[in-house]
This record gives structure tokens, sequence and C-alpha cells, in this order.
């Protein structure tokens, strides 16, 4: 194992190598920004090529963290879209070399933030080996039950998003781009429009398939699957997206969204693996 220590601009990067995989991470947002599996030397995560890597906002690609909430504020009051975490500077807690995986935890500088009363911990568990598995786990620590929406907000890279599929979804979804009307999950499900969709059933397993591969993906304690491209329209209102870049890129989110209480003592444990 190699966890190497870089500063990129205002960012601070950890670099971890081992036999089985490589990842870049951020420790601003804690934010995986690339994973590399030796099995077959393929990026599974995008970054755009023009994200701000300077601190100054969320940094577009990777692996962001969503939380306390998902999108806007419950209250619909003038907050951070996808809450606060992804602004802040995680530290590593402790981190350990196995056989086949190296493992890392982060923790956020605070999990206080205007629109959040809960007491909370929070750590994101890191594991990088012949699969990257990210486990986000929330613990109540206060004497008060507080609602709780979060996700794995994961961009993945594809080649062309025209030719790419997505298999594993069904039942029905929200789509924000139609007034949140539900639709039932295409059985081809592919991609020709802006899609923002919140899928209500909570598959445990989903795969992105490409002429040059498939992209695995297990989910554990969600509550849906959230699927997003912007399109090329609304990828132009993007400063840190180039005007191509939508095609390069599909989010498969895994997701809690249709509302959690985490009663005091209570732990919840948001997981999501990719292959």
């Amino acid at each position: 194992m190699k966890i190497t220590n870089n500063q990129y601009k205002s960012l601070q990067l950890l670099e971890i190598h081992n036999p089985l995989s490589s990842l870049v991470l951020s420790l601003y947002g804690g934010q995986v920004l690339s994973w590399i599996p030796a099995s077959d030397k393929r990026e599974r995560l995008f970054l755009s090529d023009k994200a701000v890597l300077d601190a100054s906002k969320s940094i577009r690609g990777g692996i962001p963290v969503c939380w306390p909430w998902f999108g806007a504020h419950p209250d619909k009051v003038n907050y951070p879209a996808h809450g606060y975490v992804r602004n802040r500077l995680w530290n590593p807690e402790s981190q350990r070399q196995d056989n086949d995986c190296t493992t890392l935890v982060l923790v956020p500088e605070s999990t206080e933030g205007p629109g959040f009363a809960g007491q909370a911990s929070l750590h994101l568990e890191i594991i990088a080996g012949t699969e990257l598995c990210l486990n986000l786990v929330t613990s109540n620590e206060g004497k008060a039950a507080f609602p709780l929406s979060c996700a794995l907000h994961t961009y993945f890279s594809v080649s062309d998003i025209n030719n790419t599929t997505l298999e594993g979804l069904h039942g029905v979804y929200s789509d924000k781009t139609r007034n949140w009307q539900h639709f039932p999950t295409p059985s081809h499900y592919n991609f020709h429009e802006e899609t923002d969709r919140i899928h209500l059933v909570a598959a445990a397993e989903t795969s992105i398939v490409e002429p040059r591969g498939k992209t695995h993906i297990v989910s554990c304690g969600h509550d849906s699957i959230v699927v997003w491209n912007p399109w090329a329209d609304c990828a132009r209102n993007f400063a840190d997206m180039s005007a191509d870049g939508y095609r390069h890129m599909l989010c498969v989110e895994t997701a809690l969204t249709q509302g959690r209480m985490l009663e005091p003592g209570e732990t919840h444990t948001l997981t999501q693996r990719i292959s």
C-alpha cells in the first residue's frame, strides 16, 4: 500500500495505490475523485475537465457526499442544495491495509450547520480493493429524533451517453423534468434527453452497460436510486462542465430521499459498492 498526501491548488489530495486498485481522494468534501481497478485499468468515475479545484465550491464529479439532506432543503429555505458537508474539510481518522484492500475512515470537521437541528456524528469509510466500497455512517448522538436524507452522488464515467444503457431498475420513478410526475421504469433504459429521476423502488443492484464494459453497482441502506444526466442545454449553464461533458457521465446515486427519522442512539449506514 502507498498513501501519498499531495496539494493541488487549495485542495489536499490523498492518493492510494495498492496491487488491486488506485484511488484519488479530496479531503475537501471527503470526495473520491478517481478509482481505477487494476483488473481492467478502466476509470470508473467522471471528473469534469472544468471542475473547480480550489475549495471555493463543490467539485463537479467523483462521489460527492450529500448530507444531511438531499436536493433542496425540506423547508424550502435558501440553504445549499444537497446539504453542506460536501463543502467542508474532512479529516482522516484511521487507515488500514489488509491483504485484499486499503481502508480509510474520514470525519468532517463539523456536522453542525444551518438548516439542521440534530446532534449527529458522521464518518465515511472508503475501502479500495477489487471493488470500491463507500459506507456513509450517521449516528444520532442527541436526545431527539431528526429527519435524515442523504446520497452518494456518484458521477460514473461513460464513453458516450448515447451508447449507454442502465440495467436493474424497476417500478416507478418520479421525474423532476416533468413536475415530479410518476412513470414506469423503461424496460430498455437508454438516454436521449435531460434525465433527473428518483427511482422509488430501492434496487439492490444496477449496472451501467456500454461498449467498453459494464460497471456494476450494489446499494444498501437506501430507499431510492437517483439517475441524472443534464444533457446539452442544461450542461451549457454549468461553468464547471464542458459543453459536451454530459456525453461522458451518468450519475447513478445510492440515496435516502423519501424521509427517514433517525431516533436517539440509532445509526444509519448508506453503502455503495462499485466494480
